[in-house]
């Protein structure tokens, strides 16, 4: 019984750790994509990873992916495309969008390297230190 009450702080202590792996992770996307808003973050992470599979969504998929209504999600992507950091083509009766080649931030058809090199080595920093720290509470 006591064993129980003893490993609550060690499993609380991982949970935080997660938490704190999630938000250092969420700010740096935030920072990285010069967003204020997790909408916008929300929906450029979700283009990023559908064009790093070859695939352009289409409105109602980024809406369903989301989880953020289809008349929010149209007007923040409508401000995006304004502010060029998204490209829109219309294919098959459909508007399909990208993330726009001209942004410099690391993305699937991002030119320079280096910014997706130094970008992926700060995420893989996040992760290891977090996921290190939980392995040594464990190991307690």
């Amino acid at each position: 019984m006591s064993t129980q009450n003893d490993e609550l702080p060690t499993q609380a202590h991982r949970i935080l750790r997660l938490y704190e792996m999630f938000f250092s992770l969420m700010f740096r996307f935030m920072e990285e994509y010069e967003v204020d808003d997790l909408g916008q973050l929300m929906i450029l992470t979700t283009i990023a990873i559908a064009n790093a599979n070859k695939v352009d969504p289409d409105l109602e998929t980024i809406s369903e992916e989301t989880n953020i209504p289809y008349s929010t999600a149209r007007r923040k992507i409508e401000k995006m495309c304004s502010e060029g950091v998204l490209d829109v083509r219309r294919e098959n009766q459909k508007l399909l969008f990208s993330i726009s080649k001209s942004m410099n931030f690391a993305h699937p058809d991002q030119i320079e390297e280096n910014i997706n090199k130094r970008f992926q080595d700060e995420v893989m920093d996040i992760v290891v230190k977090s996921l290190s720290a939980i392995i040594l509470e464990r190991k307690k």
